[in-house]
């Protein structure tokens, strides 16, 4: 029953599921919470993903052709389709809602979309449910937990951002 509240606070936000998803750590341990949280997230951006492919693509896809600069992002996406939404899911800079509706939109297939997000959640996910789990047991060790976080991001970011820079220089080329 947790799993199906975990995927509806996720589609519906009613409370915000990064509390959510502390909550499931504090209560099942961060194991079992982050399974928990990984199940709500991915399985609701399962469903955005499919509702923009169907029933809103049309309307998607006529505002963002308003938009003649993002053809090269979205080129780009298509081609690098699993790094680019691996990327936003682990280092979230980009709204969820965004990345669910405009993958679902592209031309990206879902395997590639699924299996990067499967893999991109994993991380946030884990640090929502031991924050949780540490909130109130240990503030001091909730503070490490938040700073590795953010050394984490940024070690993607910047992995990132060398292999982007890479591309770049081989579609120039």
């Amino acid at each position: 029953m947790v799993f199906v509240l975990a995927t509806f606070l996720s589609v519906f936000p009613v409370i915000p599921f990064t509390l959510f998803a502390g909550v499931m750590g504090a209560k099942y341990g961060v194991i079992l919470g982050t399974l928990i949280n990984w199940f709500g997230a991915v399985s609701s951006a399962a469903i955005f993903f499919f509702l923009a492919r169907s029933a809103l693509s049309s309307y998607f896809d006529k505002t963002i052709q308003r938009f003649k600069k993002l053809d090269k992002l979205t080129d780009m996406i298509e081609k690098n389709a699993f790094v680019a939404v691996l990327f936003v899911r682990l280092v979230p800079i980009v709204p969820t809602p965004v990345v669910n509706i405009y993958s679902g939109i592209s031309n990206m297939s879902f395997v590639t979309y699924f299996g990067a997000t499967a893999i991109g959640q994993i991380p946030g996910m884990f640090v929502y449910a031991l924050c949780g789990k540490q909130m109130f047991s240990s503030p001091s060790v909730l503070m490490w937990t938040l700073g590795g976080y953010l050394l984490f991001m940024l070690a993607v970011f910047g992995l990132y951002s060398l292999w982007y820079r890479g591309r770049l220089k081989v579609a120039v080329d």
